[in-house]
């Protein structure tokens, strides 16, 4: 009995189709936002204030950011947290201020006269946070906010990293930026907002 010869397509392996790194390949050009798998995870965030400590670009998201004003006298707090400059009274609330340089890490800043500070909420409560100069308010595009990486020192601190312009931008989660013994969320009514 004659044996039957194999034809072309029986003789080629199987293809294994992967699936591309970016989500749309033909729209993925210079500028464009890459979406690769480790990226995913950061919490949506449509707007945010931008300001710098140090040269570099961070961020708090608009619904966190109360408002921004010119430095006011502290009032010391002994024995308090390295980046506790003191209470302010904003408006009947007692609140805390704070050097954020300090508490990113960074060295005490020089505070002058137009040294901004800004009004955000930590877990419900009233924070001022001395910075080196705020920028303006920014969209953040489209799928472009991406988690921080393991590598981050300050990942708990952040919501993720973002591009905006021509600068990368640290989005910081105002819930976590600031610890509990210094925002009064243990309880205590410092910097609690009357209803």
């Amino acid at each position: 009995m004659p044996r039957k010869k194999k034809t072309v397509e029986e003789e080629k392996p199987a293809q294994v189709v992967t699936e591309p790194v970016f989500d749309e390949p033909e729209a993925a050009v210079h500028g464009d936002v890459c979406h690769v798998p480790w990226a995913h995870g950061a919490r949506d965030v449509d707007r945010v204030v931008v300001f710098s400590l140090d040269g570099q670009r961070y961020a708090l998201p608009i619904e966190s950011v109360q408002e921004i004003q010119q430095v006011v006298e502290f009032v010391p707090v002994p024995d308090a947290h390295p980046a506790l400059l003191g209470m302010v009274d904003v408006r009947g609330i007692v609140t805390p201020a704070v050097d954020l340089g300090v508490l990113l890490g960074l060295s005490r800043r020089a505070i002058r006269l137009e040294t901004p500070m800004l009004l955000f909420l930590c877990e419900g409560h009233l924070v001022a946070a001395v910075v080196d100069e705020v920028d303006d308010v920014f969209e953040v595009p489209p799928a472009s906010l991406q988690a921080p990486s393991e590598l981050y020192s300050l990942k708990d601190k952040m919501i993720g990293v973002c591009k905006i312009g021509d600068e990368l931008v640290i989005v910081l989660d105002p819930d976590r930026l600031v610890p509990s013994s210094i925002s009064g969320s243990q309880g205590d009514e410092i910097g609690r907002p009357n209803p």
